[in-house]
């Protein structure tokens, strides 16, 4: 059964949190590869983790051997995400989006946008924040639920454990040009862009992607910040 009342970005994660990691969701494991497969080569390299969660992708930034900050709004998430990465030197951040990130210009050569920007009112601003701590040639990776799914009006949601019920999430609608359009309006380029199609051996592992399979569930975009070229 599905809760009629959506939650508060911030009452959602903090709700989520305990299961995020373990709920069978499958939109993370479609989402995760595909964002790792766009990373390119980071270690040596600085990244931040915009909205890092539970640090899905912090971890895997970590391990790859990036210098990383992540940032999140939700000290439950994290909580867990410290924890997880315990032995490794992550420099955490609590901040909410999209107010300016608490980061010099031109420091990070990746940043990783999973699942975030959704939640984002404003897009331009957030896009604008990490065109902003970009190095020239720097790559940002974003991640979504795919424009279909929020336009039938599904939003980030997760299953109670207490209670049973589908817990749904603030999620605002964008189409894909809109993302498209707010990264070229902060300044990045070289736009690629994947729908992630459920297919169906993950509905053989995750019983909740049986709904999904062969439709769009998720969509991932890479562009780069253009080097100034000088005469």
């Amino acid at each position: 059964m599905k809760s009629p009342q959506k939650l508060s970005v911030r009452e959602g994660y903090a709700a989520w949190a305990p299961c995020y990691d373990d709920d069978g969701n499958p939109l993370v494991a479609l989402e995760g590869p595909a964002v790792w497969a766009w990373l390119g080569p980071v270690r040596g390299r600085r990244a931040i983790d915009v909205g890092c969660g539970t640090g899905r992708h912090t971890l895997a930034l970590a391990e790859a051997g990036a210098q990383v900050v992540a940032l999140d709004q939700s000290p439950e998430m994290l909580e867990r995400a410290c924890r997880k990465l315990r032995h490794f030197p992550v420099d955490w951040i609590r901040h909410a989006l999209p107010w300016p990130l608490p980061l010099r210009d031109s420091v990070f050569t990746v940043a990783v946008l999973g699942l975030v920007a959704e939640h984002v009112a404003d897009l331009q601003a957030l896009m604008d924040e990490v065109a902003r701590v970009l190095v020239p040639g720097g790559t940002c990776v974003l991640s979504a639920l795919h424009p279909e799914r929020t336009a039938a009006g599904e939003t980030a949601r997760f299953i109670d454990p207490e209670t049973g019920l589908r817990r749904p999430i603030v999620t605002y609608h964008r189409t894909t040009a809109e993302y498209l359009s707010a990264a070229k309006a902060a300044g990045l380029a070289d736009a690629e862009e994947q729908t992630l199609v459920v297919p169906p051996e993950l509905a053989e592992r995750l019983p909740r992607a049986k709904r999904y399979v062969g439709h769009p569930l998720g969509w991932v975009a890479r562009w780069t910040k253009p080097v100034k070229r000088h005469p």
